[in-house]
Protein backbone atom coordinates (compact mmCIF):
# COMPACT_ATOMS: atom_id res chain seq x y z
CA UNK A 1 0.00 0.00 0.00
CA UNK A 2 2.25 2.84 -1.16
CA UNK A 3 -0.43 5.41 -0.01
CA UNK A 4 0.20 4.32 3.29
CA UNK A 5 3.52 4.40 3.47
CA UNK A 6 3.08 8.43 2.52
CA UNK A 7 0.93 8.56 5.06
CA UNK A 8 2.93 7.73 7.55
CA UNK A 9 6.93 8.55 6.18
CA UNK A 10 8.22 11.32 8.40
CA UNK A 11 5.36 10.60 11.42
CA UNK A 12 5.36 10.38 14.69
CA UNK A 13 2.87 7.04 15.96
CA UNK A 14 0.86 6.52 18.86
CA UNK A 15 -1.21 3.61 19.68
CA UNK A 16 -3.60 5.83 22.02
CA UNK A 17 -4.96 9.18 22.26
CA UNK A 18 -2.36 10.67 25.03
CA UNK A 19 -0.17 12.06 22.13
CA UNK A 20 -1.12 14.36 18.96
CA UNK A 21 -0.25 11.91 16.26
CA UNK A 22 -1.41 9.16 13.56
CA UNK A 23 -3.45 6.64 16.17
CA UNK A 24 -2.15 3.42 14.48
CA UNK A 25 -5.73 1.29 16.35
CA UNK A 26 -7.77 4.00 14.42
CA UNK A 27 -6.42 2.97 10.97
CA UNK A 28 -8.30 -0.22 9.29
CA UNK A 29 -5.61 0.18 7.18
CA UNK A 30 -3.53 -1.52 10.00
CA UNK A 31 -3.53 -5.04 10.63
CA UNK A 32 -1.88 -4.98 14.42
CA UNK A 33 -0.18 -8.11 15.03
CA UNK A 34 -0.66 -9.00 18.74
CA UNK A 35 2.43 -10.05 21.52
CA UNK A 36 1.75 -13.87 21.42
CA UNK A 37 2.28 -13.71 17.62
CA UNK A 38 4.91 -16.12 15.70
CA UNK A 39 4.66 -14.91 11.93
CA UNK A 40 5.74 -14.57 8.47
CA UNK A 41 4.68 -11.80 6.95
CA UNK A 42 3.98 -11.81 3.33
CA UNK A 43 2.82 -9.63 0.30
CA UNK A 44 1.88 -10.73 -3.20
CA UNK A 45 3.47 -13.76 -2.69
CA UNK A 46 6.80 -12.42 -1.48
CA UNK A 47 8.43 -13.06 2.13
CA UNK A 48 8.28 -8.88 3.54
CA UNK A 49 9.11 -9.80 7.28
CA UNK A 50 8.88 -12.09 10.05
CA UNK A 51 8.75 -12.35 13.95
CA UNK A 52 10.00 -15.07 16.20
CA UNK A 53 8.80 -14.95 19.86
CA UNK A 54 10.67 -16.35 23.10
CA UNK A 55 13.93 -16.09 20.56
CA UNK A 56 16.27 -17.34 23.61
CA UNK A 57 16.21 -19.27 26.60
CA UNK A 58 15.87 -16.24 29.95
CA UNK A 59 19.45 -16.49 30.91
CA UNK A 60 20.67 -16.03 27.83
CA UNK A 61 18.24 -12.96 27.02
CA UNK A 62 19.08 -11.40 30.37
CA UNK A 63 22.62 -11.95 29.36
CA UNK A 64 22.83 -10.35 25.97
CA UNK A 65 19.81 -7.66 27.35
CA UNK A 66 23.13 -6.74 29.31
CA UNK A 67 24.92 -6.39 26.81
CA UNK A 68 22.82 -3.67 24.94
CA UNK A 69 22.93 -1.93 27.87
CA UNK A 70 27.25 -1.63 28.20
CA UNK A 71 27.31 -1.27 24.20
CA UNK A 72 24.82 1.84 25.16
CA UNK A 73 27.44 3.15 28.09
CA UNK A 74 30.27 2.70 26.16
CA UNK A 75 29.54 4.32 23.05
CA UNK A 76 28.63 7.80 22.24
CA UNK A 77 25.15 8.51 20.91
CA UNK A 78 24.70 8.78 17.08
CA UNK A 79 22.42 11.70 15.42
CA UNK A 80 21.07 9.63 12.14
CA UNK A 81 19.84 12.86 10.57
CA UNK A 82 16.66 15.28 9.45
CA UNK A 83 14.89 12.27 7.25
CA UNK A 84 15.25 10.01 10.36
CA UNK A 85 13.81 12.04 13.42
CA UNK A 86 13.88 9.90 16.60
CA UNK A 87 13.37 10.08 20.23
CA UNK A 88 15.61 7.90 22.98
CA UNK A 89 19.35 7.23 22.54
CA UNK A 90 20.83 4.94 20.28
CA UNK A 91 24.85 4.58 19.21
CA UNK A 92 26.55 2.12 16.94
CA UNK A 93 28.95 -0.58 17.60
CA UNK A 94 31.57 -1.80 15.03
CA UNK A 95 32.27 -1.09 11.66
CA UNK A 96 31.47 2.15 9.99
CA UNK A 97 33.01 4.48 7.57
CA UNK A 98 35.91 6.35 9.42
CA UNK A 99 35.28 10.49 9.21
CA UNK A 100 38.89 10.81 8.53
CA UNK A 101 39.93 8.70 5.50
CA UNK A 102 36.77 6.99 4.43
CA UNK A 103 38.14 3.56 4.71
CA UNK A 104 36.23 1.32 7.72
CA UNK A 105 37.00 1.95 11.26
CA UNK A 106 35.00 1.25 14.50
CA UNK A 107 32.87 3.11 16.03
CA UNK A 108 34.42 4.92 19.00
CA UNK A 109 34.02 4.78 22.85
CA UNK A 110 33.15 7.15 24.98
CA UNK A 111 36.20 8.50 27.18
CA UNK A 112 36.74 6.20 30.50
CA UNK A 113 32.83 5.05 30.11
CA UNK A 114 34.95 1.57 30.58
CA UNK A 115 37.49 0.70 33.11
CA UNK A 116 40.75 -0.78 31.19
CA UNK A 117 39.91 -4.26 32.23
CA UNK A 118 35.68 -3.88 31.25
CA UNK A 119 37.02 -2.57 28.06
CA UNK A 120 39.22 -5.43 27.62
CA UNK A 121 36.96 -7.57 28.14
CA UNK A 122 34.24 -5.92 26.21
CA UNK A 123 36.70 -5.78 22.94
CA UNK A 124 37.17 -9.61 23.31
CA UNK A 125 33.78 -10.21 23.61
CA UNK A 126 31.82 -6.96 21.87
CA UNK A 127 30.90 -8.99 18.79
CA UNK A 128 29.09 -12.00 20.34
CA UNK A 129 25.38 -10.49 20.66
CA UNK A 130 25.75 -9.29 17.07
CA UNK A 131 26.88 -12.79 15.87
CA UNK A 132 24.27 -14.46 17.31
CA UNK A 133 21.41 -12.40 16.08
CA UNK A 134 22.95 -12.87 13.00
CA UNK A 135 23.49 -16.91 13.36
CA UNK A 136 20.04 -17.15 14.52
CA UNK A 137 18.56 -15.11 11.93
CA UNK A 138 20.26 -17.17 9.74
CA UNK A 139 19.00 -20.64 10.76
CA UNK A 140 15.02 -19.08 10.95
CA UNK A 141 14.92 -16.27 8.78
CA UNK A 142 17.38 -17.51 5.99
CA UNK A 143 16.07 -14.87 3.32
CA UNK A 144 17.09 -12.04 5.70
CA UNK A 145 21.18 -12.82 5.83
CA UNK A 146 21.34 -13.34 2.05
CA UNK A 147 22.47 -9.77 0.88
CA UNK A 148 25.00 -9.90 3.70
CA UNK A 149 26.54 -13.37 2.44
CA UNK A 150 26.46 -11.78 -1.06
CA UNK A 151 28.30 -8.92 0.27
CA UNK A 152 30.82 -10.75 2.59
CA UNK A 153 31.70 -13.29 -0.81
CA UNK A 154 32.26 -9.71 -2.79
CA UNK A 155 34.94 -8.55 -0.55
CA UNK A 156 36.05 -11.58 0.83
CA UNK A 157 36.03 -11.07 4.00
CA UNK A 158 36.20 -14.33 6.43
CA UNK A 159 33.41 -16.30 7.21
CA UNK A 160 34.36 -14.98 10.95
CA UNK A 161 33.78 -11.80 10.27
CA UNK A 162 30.76 -10.09 11.22
CA UNK A 163 28.81 -8.15 7.94
CA UNK A 164 27.63 -4.60 8.74
CA UNK A 165 27.44 -3.29 12.28
CA UNK A 166 25.25 -3.11 15.41
CA UNK A 167 23.18 0.00 16.37
CA UNK A 168 21.77 -0.17 20.16
CA UNK A 169 19.21 1.79 21.52
CA UNK A 170 17.54 2.47 24.54
CA UNK A 171 13.45 3.49 24.85
CA UNK A 172 13.65 4.42 21.18
CA UNK A 173 11.33 6.13 18.60
CA UNK A 174 11.35 6.58 15.79
CA UNK A 175 9.38 8.58 12.58
CA UNK A 176 8.13 6.79 9.33
CA UNK A 177 11.67 6.52 7.41
CA UNK A 178 13.88 4.20 5.01
CA UNK A 179 17.22 3.48 5.76
CA UNK A 180 20.05 3.99 3.54
CA UNK A 181 21.46 0.52 3.41
CA UNK A 182 23.12 -1.69 1.17
CA UNK A 183 21.55 -4.66 3.01
CA UNK A 184 17.96 -5.59 1.94
CA UNK A 185 16.95 -6.62 5.24
CA UNK A 186 17.85 -5.42 8.72
CA UNK A 187 17.80 -7.38 12.39
CA UNK A 188 16.23 -6.38 15.12
CA UNK A 189 15.86 -7.68 18.82
CA UNK A 190 13.82 -6.42 21.60
CA UNK A 191 15.09 -6.51 25.58
CA UNK A 192 12.75 -4.98 28.49
CA UNK A 193 12.66 -4.73 31.77
CA UNK A 194 9.54 -3.72 33.50
CA UNK A 195 6.08 -3.46 31.75
CA UNK A 196 6.30 -1.44 28.48
CA UNK A 197 3.21 -1.09 26.51
CA UNK A 198 2.53 0.53 23.14
CA UNK A 199 5.69 -0.46 21.69
CA UNK A 200 4.40 -1.22 17.90
CA UNK A 201 6.65 -0.94 15.23
CA UNK A 202 4.85 0.17 12.17
CA UNK A 203 5.30 -1.03 8.51
CA UNK A 204 3.02 0.87 6.44
CA UNK A 205 3.12 0.15 2.90
CA UNK A 206 2.24 -3.48 4.07
CA UNK A 207 -0.61 -2.49 6.13
CA UNK A 208 1.27 -4.05 8.82
CA UNK A 209 2.23 -3.36 12.90
CA UNK A 210 4.11 -5.52 15.15
CA UNK A 211 3.75 -5.29 19.06
CA UNK A 212 7.18 -5.79 19.79
CA UNK A 213 7.80 -7.59 23.55
CA UNK A 214 11.04 -8.48 25.17
CA UNK A 215 12.71 -11.38 23.74
CA UNK A 216 11.36 -10.96 20.65
CA UNK A 217 13.94 -11.21 17.04
CA UNK A 218 12.31 -9.29 13.73
CA UNK A 219 13.40 -8.36 10.50
CA UNK A 220 12.30 -6.12 7.90
CA UNK A 221 13.18 -4.68 4.52
CA UNK A 222 15.07 -1.89 4.55
CA UNK A 223 14.05 0.29 1.54
CA UNK A 224 10.57 0.22 3.04
CA UNK A 225 9.14 2.84 5.20
CA UNK A 226 8.91 1.85 9.13
CA UNK A 227 9.35 3.27 12.78
CA UNK A 228 8.82 3.09 15.92
CA UNK A 229 5.69 4.01 17.53
CA UNK A 230 5.32 6.11 20.42
CA UNK A 231 6.06 3.87 23.95
CA UNK A 232 4.41 3.66 27.03
CA UNK A 233 6.24 3.55 29.81
CA UNK A 234 4.20 4.87 32.46
CA UNK A 235 4.77 1.42 34.31
CA UNK A 236 7.87 2.45 35.15
CA UNK A 237 9.30 -0.45 31.90
CA UNK A 238 12.71 0.25 29.89
CA UNK A 239 12.97 -1.15 26.68
CA UNK A 240 16.57 -1.82 24.69
CA UNK A 241 17.01 -2.55 21.07
CA UNK A 242 19.23 -3.40 18.96
CA UNK A 243 19.73 -3.90 15.05
CA UNK A 244 22.35 -5.98 12.59
CA UNK A 245 22.51 -3.76 9.42
CA UNK A 246 25.07 -2.73 6.80
CA UNK A 247 24.50 1.12 5.65
CA UNK A 248 25.66 2.31 2.36
CA UNK A 249 28.17 4.54 4.12
CA UNK A 250 29.99 1.35 5.97
CA UNK A 251 29.69 -1.04 2.39
CA UNK A 252 31.34 1.84 0.31
CA UNK A 253 34.06 1.59 3.25
CA UNK A 254 34.65 -1.57 3.77
CA UNK A 255 35.41 -1.99 0.07
CA UNK A 256 37.73 1.24 -0.44
CA UNK A 257 39.47 -1.19 2.44
CA UNK A 258 39.12 -3.98 0.71
CA UNK A 259 40.59 -2.15 -2.86
CA UNK A 260 43.54 -0.67 -0.88
CA UNK A 261 44.60 -4.07 0.33
CA UNK A 262 44.45 -6.29 -2.66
Amino acid sequence: MPELGVKYKGKFVSCSERNNHINLRDDLNIQLISKNESVLLFHEDKVVGGVIRRAAKKSVATYFGTKIKVTIEAHPPINRGAAHKDDGIIVGHGLRKNPEDSYAGNYVYKDKALSPEEQKIYNEDGDSFAKWLYENAKSYLPWAVLSYEDFRNKVQLGNDATIGMLFCAKNYEAVGHIDNGRSEWAIGYVYEEGLVNEGYFFYPEYGIAIELTSNTIWCWKTKAIHGTARLDLSKGGVRYTAAVTLTEKTARAIERTYDQKK
